[in-house]
């Protein structure tokens, strides 16, 4: 015979049995909200990124090579990485598309002069002196001849 404790030791049990279920759907669709979701939100956009690329963008290919794009088509991007050097790359082969030279760049400083580049007496005098507690470098070389 069955006892009062039996049946609800059975009971028990089937319902533990359905919490392990509830949790293991929730756990798959937690990792669905969380990995799964945003890598193929980023995948399709890479993808229209790829698609809507037009001449004149610049853009950095998966392999780092940055070019401008001249030309392309359904399957192909012309990229002109130096001048006159063309190169064709499968549209799946750009990474990014850069910002273009007038939008994210500052302006540019003022340009070097020689002026700037040459010490002065004053300066070689400091790096004399700077030299002269330092006998790290004495030209000596540490290797031995055998």
């Amino acid at each position: 015979m069955l006892s009062a404790v039996d049946v609800l030791a059975q009971e028990g049990a089937g319902g533990s049995n359905m919490l392990f279920l509830i949790m293991i759907v929730g756990f798959i669709l937690l990792m669905y909200f969380v990995m799964i979701r945003p890598q193929k939100k980023r995948q399709r956009e890479q993808q229209d990124m790829q698609n809507n690329v037009e001449p004149g963008a610049r853009v950095m290919t998966i392999g780092g090579l940055y070019g401008t794009v001249v030309d392309s088509d359904e399957e192909t991007v012309t990229l002109e990485a130096s001048d006159d050097v063309f190169l064709v790359f499968a549209r799946q082969a750009i990474a990014r598309v850069l910002p273009s030279e007038e939008e994210g760049q500052p302006e540019a400083e003022a340009p070097i002069t020689e002026e700037d580049t040459t010490l002065t007496d004053e300066d070689l005098e400091k790096l004399r002196s700077a030299d002269d507690g330092d006998d790290k470098h004495t030209g000596k070389s540490d290797r031995k001849e055998y």
